[in-house]
């Protein structure tokens, strides 16, 4: 073959696009309820906001961003959402607090694997200008509830808290002094970790780190006062809220901007790659983007991975029903037309045939279409003011009188 799609993206058609518009119509009703607005960005960013905002040390910037340039200028395509709303809020000049949605296309250059895409499509939220632990706790009752909604099973979510940079600090110092005697025994990429994102290394997969980690003293039970504070009220709200959740100690994020709350959602039967929602607080980042200091928290949902963990009943979905109009000449093509628009307004699929073909060469082509129903009309029709109309599944078909032609779409057709 010539021409292939490029390595680690994917043509969507079908039946999976067809769960997949589900998934983010549904999105929208359900955050549009309750209080978010959407929001749309540019594709492709200055490569800087991204180096800022995640942190130039990290896998994303350093491996993993699309960038080009144009003109001396850096350019990358998004990788994440966060970033991208809140360069928005700040050019625009919006107010605070707010709340919005997106459903955007991210793109990362990482290694393919199941559910994990180089472009991929993600559903997030954010809640901007507010810092109370209600709304850590809040997101995470969106997530659940969003995805109860659209039939998600057997999910489970942990939550931790990273604490804020005075925190860390001190935390550092510790965790330094505990994996001093065995830092050689580490795996490059976390002594790598340690100094450039150093929390970073408790997301190591490596099976002798993951030994050594198990006793390492765990950044939950080295926060300050008012991290602790904070991280004891989002349990309490999410126990008034009536979630289960189970706590990780080393949790992290991959993202340099987090403080304080980090949260994944975990669907067991995609293995490894399990995370289908994922997010927490970010309070330094908005000002950090040169914008006014405004805590903020937030998340965002891989839909093609939370997809292939659903194969049957990811969303239920209002299967339309397909007409065919088949015509005998040209000179009925204005009735065509009517009897197409009539049937769209009515919420089903219609598509037209060419009335210069023979009926039979019409009514294959609404095989191959997949119609659930024909609609046939020539001169008899024409003449006694009827359409017939044939169902295709089991061949019975019947006249109806035009003008009762709606109500039988309404209380006929189901």
């Amino acid at each position: 073959m010539k021409y292939q799609k490029p390595k680690g993206t994917r043509d969507i058609f079908g039946r999976e696009l067809q769960r997949t518009e589900a998934v983010c119509s549904t999105a929208r009703l359900f955050f549009e309820q309750n209080g978010f607005e959407e929001i749309r960005t540019p594709t492709f960013e200055f490569a800087q906001l991204f180096d800022r905002s995640i942190g130039e040390r990290t896998d994303i910037i350093e491996h993993e961003m699309y960038k080009f340039e144009i003109n001396k200028k850096l350019y990358a395509l998004r990788p994440e959402g966060t970033a991208s709303v809140l360069r928005a809020f700040i050019e625009n000049k919006l107010s605070l607090p707010a709340r919005f949605f997106y459903i955007w296309s991210m793109y990362r250059r990482e290694k393919p694997q199941k559910g994990r895409y180089r472009e991929f499509l993600q559903i997030g939220i954010e809640i901007l200008g507010e810092d109370k632990p209600f709304y850590d706790a809040e997101i995470i009752d969106q997530g659940k509830r969003f995805l109860n909604l659209i039939g998600a099973k057997d999910f489970t979510i942990e939550i931790n808290s990273i604490g804020c940079p005075k925190c860390r600090a001190i935390y550092k110092n510790k965790l330094r002094d505990y994996l001093e005697p065995n830092f050689s025994n580490l795996c490059s990429n976390c002594q790598r970790r340690f100094e450039r994102n150093f929390l970073r290394i408790f997301d190591c997969k490596n099976k002798t780190c993951q030994q050594i980690y198990t006793k390492a003293p765990k950044i939950t039970d080295n926060l300050c006062a008012e991290c602790l504070e904070h991280y004891l009220s989002v349990k309490k709200f999410l126990n008034k809220f009536g979630i289960d959740y189970t706590e990780n100690r080393k949790l992290v994020r991959g993202l340099d901007y987090y403080t304080r709350t980090v949260v994944e959602f975990k669907q067991q039967s995609l293995g490894a790659q399990d995370t289908i929602l994922a997010g927490g607080r970010y309070d330094l980042l908005m000002k950090e983007l040169g914008g006014s200091d405004a805590p903020s928290t937030g998340w965002a949902m891989g839909v093609d991975r939370l997809l292939i963990s659903m194969p049957e009943n990811l969303p239920k979905i209002d299967e339309k029903k397909r007409f065919f109009i088949a015509t005998i000449g040209e000179r009925f093509i204005n009735e065509m037309i009517e009897l197409r628009d009539l049937i769209q307004q009515n919420n089903f699929i219609c598509l037209m045939g060419n009335p210069e073909d023979s009926i039979k060469h019409q009514l294959k082509k609404a095989n191959r279409a997949k119609a659930d129903y024909s609609i046939i009309y020539g001169e008899d029709e024409a003449k006694n003011k009827v359409c017939t109309v044939k169902n295709m599944e089991i061949g019975d078909q019947k006249k109806i009188p035009i003008k009762d032609f709606k109500t039988f779409l309404r209380n006929t057709i189901k």
